[in-house]
């Protein structure tokens, strides 16, 4: 079992699902005639082509391993279990899965997955004699702007959104309008009204094992689901939250009985990296896949209109780019998240950072010969710097900051201030970027604070990004 197992976690985290594909092809038609969204998209088509063909993570953050198990009379809940913990941990080893467990009280990282309520695991009974595993992986950034809320909830627009399908509408309209591009859209959403805050999330995730375009059973909720998805992508956040008509690609809504004192909305947001696949086993552990593998095809980019930059960087080079630019990097960057950012505040890097960018990924790195390389390493969400990237700017006089979904105004005073700007990667597409990344130069806080956190030094060549923030204090769509 523990190979079939690995083998699903293998496939899930490299091949993305056939309806999810046919999705993103459909949304690409319809931005043809917005420049941006179209090389959004065509970024993330190429990262799925290129993470299939090398069998590589589709996204760095592998995220929170989410197994459904329909289990039959047969087998038992601890020796599924025993067989996932192992497949989770040979995974891992095998650069497939981002160690990505941490013990909130030490802050240290198990490095294998495992870990308190990690991964993920729910079990059903089956309603026939095969043992059915489907798995979600669900990433940081998705994870991070889902939300729950109990109605009746006062709107931004103050207006009160009541306990009824309007109200429900109303909120997650809401939702969706105020997570732009910090989840790497266009995602999919997944509510689920009534039940308690437990049930809730859990109910909300398992929506996503429904595919694409199937329309509900309820016809309540078909109607509540095509009223979402029509209003949401009228927004114009659209591919990354910088403008286009494809915000969602789909909404699922489910309901359960609640308590009279309670009416949650439950809103999980998934990426466009929808990493879902089931696999059925029979009483022999014969398996098959009710999916047939993909056929993708590689899809090339218009560059006509960029510019390249060199890093390190000149404050006057920086302060030439605008809003909408869209730019190659080369030279010598830094990767560093949420561990570098605070240790930074009170600590010397003891690095020289200055006419560098720093670039908020924790990548899914292997060593081979005392040599590191990047498998996949895509952005993760800025936002999450917010606290730190002005004196951060200020501290280690960077010229830009990567990363996605945008930031906020104390971030876009230092950008003016110090003379550095904002550029946005295509979230999820880690195997692409990975292949800008030429050669690992150092490594810092390794042991500190775990590969996803740690301070990476590289030297990268062609590195896509489109400025989204500049140094007048202009921001684009974030």
């Amino acid at each position: 079992m523990k190979k079939q197992i690995l083998d699903l976690i293998k496939k899930t985290a490299t091949i993305v699902p056939a309806d999810l594909l046919e999705s993103l092809l459909e949304s690409k038609i319809n931005e043809k005639n917005n420049y941006k969204a179209t090389l959004s998209l065509d970024v993330i088509l190429n990262n799925i082509y290129l993470a299939q063909n090398q069998s590589k993570p589709i996204c760095q953050d592998t995220g929170v391993l989410n197994f459904f198990v329909k289990l039959p009379p047969w087998q038992s809940t601890e020796v599924v279990t025993k067989n996932i913990n192992s497949a989770v941990i040979k995974a891992t080893e095998q650069g497939f899965l981002r160690p990505n467990a941490v013990d909130p009280l030490s802050n240290k990282n198990s490095n294998n997955n495992l870990g308190e309520g990690f991964p993920k695991i729910y079990f059903e009974k089956a309603v026939d004699n095969n043992l059915s595993i489907s798995l979600i992986l669900k990433g940081g950034g998705s994870e991070n702007v889902s939300t729950q809320i109990s109605l009746p909830f006062q709107l931004d627009d103050s207006k009160i959104a009541a306990r009824n399908l309007a109200g429900v509408e109303k909120t997650v309209l809401q939702i969706i309008n105020n997570i732009k591009g910090k989840g790497c859209a266009p995602g999919i959403i997944s509510v689920h009204i009534g039940g308690d805050r437990e049930s809730g999330y859990f109910y909300a995730k398992k929506n996503f094992l429904k595919k694409i375009g199937e329309e509900n059973k309820i016809p309540k909720l078909a109607k509540l689901e095509k009223n979402i998805i029509n209003k949401a992508n009228k927004l114009n956040i659209g591919p990354m939250g910088i403008g286009g008509k494809t915000t969602i690609l789909d909404c699922k809504i489910s309901s359960s009985a609640r308590l009279p004192a309670s009416f949650f909305v439950t809103v999980s947001y998934m990426c466009w990296a929808l990493r879902r696949h089931t696999i059925i086993l029979d009483k022999k552990y014969n398996s098959f896949y009710p999916e047939n593998k993909n056929k993708v095809f590689n899809f090339s980019q218009n560059f006509s209109k960029v510019k390249k930059l060199h890093f390190k960087i000149s404050e006057a080079e920086i302060r030439k780019l605008k809003i909408g630019d869209i730019v190659l990097v080369n030279g010598i960057i830094y990767l560093g998240r949420d561990a570098v950012h605070s240790y930074s505040m009170k600590n010397n890097l003891n690095e020289d950072l200055s006419g560098s960018a720093i670039y908020h990924c924790g990548p899914i790195a292997v060593q081979k010969n005392k040599k590191w390389k990047f498998i996949s390493a895509g952005p993760t969400t800025s936002m999450r710097e917010e606290p730190y990237q002005y004196d951060f700017i200020k501290k280690n006089k960077i010229r830009a900051i990567i990363g996605k979904g945008g930031m906020g105004p104390k971030t876009l005073q230092g950008l003016k201030e110090f003379g550095a700007v904002y550029l946005q990667a295509i979230g999820g597409a880690g195997v692409y970027y990975a292949q800008s990344i030429k050669k690992v130069l150092d490594v810092k806080f390794l042991e500190e604070f775990g590969s996803p956190e740690a301070l990476w030094k590289v030297e990268v060549s062609d590195f896509l990004c489109i400025v989204t923030m500049d140094s007048q204090k202009n921001i684009l769509n974030n």
